[in-house]
């Protein structure tokens, strides 16, 4: 009788406590939905080439629409904190670089070293055809323009959100 009525103490414990389990889980799962909405936004764009008279984006996956599709030497749109990831098409021929509006050199595909390729908070990657960075503030700041390295026509203008 005595370990009945042990037993008959101990379930409303045992109850409680695995009902809080349940609550403790739904907080921690909240929290990792929050950092979620602090991902970084990632823009692919294909950069392909009209011969050696002009860059234009044959498409865009991600949040936003940087720039109109398949325009030669279209004006970009791009936002800060935007990581954009793009593909070079022809990049051998065609390296593909971002200037300031003095023309100089702040990211570039080539043997050229851009002013912003160290910068750790940007993450500049660049292999084969693939061109990878974080517009921050400070290079939004600077940012100008995008040209081909060896061809001076294929350039456009980049104005920033």
């Amino acid at each position: 009788m005595i370990n009945f009525r042990k037993l008959l103490l101990f379930l409303p414990i045992l109850f409680l406590a695995f009902s809080c389990q349940d609550d403790v889980e739904d907080v921690v799962n909240d929290d990792d939905d929050n950092q979620d909405d602090n991902d970084i936004n990632i823009v692919e764009m294909t950069v392909d080439n009209s011969g050696s008279s002009a860059y234009f984006v044959s498409a865009i996956n991600g949040d936003e629409d940087a720039t109109t599709l398949n325009e030669d030497n279209s004006t970009w749109d791009l936002t800060v904190g935007t990581r954009y990831e793009l593909t070079i098409t022809n990049a051998s021929v065609h390296p593909f670089a971002l200037r300031d509006s003095e023309n100089n050199i702040l990211l570039s595909m080539n043997s050229v070293d851009g002013s912003f390729e160290g910068d750790s908070e940007v993450d500049f990657q660049s292999s084969g055809s693939s061109f990878s960075f974080t517009l921050t503030q400070t290079l939004a700041d600077e940012l100008n323009n995008y040209v081909c390295t060896i061809h001076s026509g294929m350039t456009g203008s980049i104005t920033i959100n």
